[in-house]
């Protein structure tokens, strides 16, 4: 099991934050395991809404579909990862602190395809993670984002 709680600041207000990291089709551009993601479910995100991702980590395509568990505009978004090698949750949470927003990403995953290796694996992930979210700040605080996300968290 990989347990994980990573967080950045973020120099932009908490809407702008959480607009970008929940618009899945984003992920392409801070994960950057991430080779594909669609909202399976149709319309916007919200809670029940369903979707299929697509990631590459240690040269391996890991193809996972999940649930949005929890949305709470501005606070918090979880996701149940429901079927594929890797199963679990996953949460991000936005707080408003003075010059912007801490961004914080948490999870319990089970690597089942990568059991043999739990400890290595476990290490390369966290760093994994931690480098997406300095690629998330840098993307939001220099505004190289999602043009269409950005103008609508305004």
């Amino acid at each position: 099991m990989l347990k994980f709680n990573e967080s950045v600041h973020i120099q932009q207000p908490v809407d702008r934050v959480f607009s970008f990291a929940t618009d899945l089709n984003n992920n392409l551009e801070w994960q950057t395991d991430v080779l594909e993601v669609e909202l399976t479910s149709g319309g916007s995100i919200g809670p029940g809404s369903t979707y299929r991702c697509v990631n590459e980590f240690l040269g391996q395509r890991i193809e996972t579909e999940g649930v949005v568990s929890e949305y709470e505009h501005g606070k918090k978004c979880s996701f149940t990862l429901t079927s594929g090698p890797v199963t679990g949750q996953s949460s991000f949470f936005f707080e408003p602190i003075q010059d912007g927003t801490r961004f914080t990403t948490t999870g319990e995953l089970n690597l089942n395809m990568f059991r043999f290796a739990g400890w290595l694996i476990g290490r390369m992930a966290k760093e994994k993670i931690r480098n997406d979210l300095a690629k998330l700040k840098t993307i939001l605080e220099n505004g190289n984002g999602n043009r269409r996300a950005l103008s609508e968290s305004h």
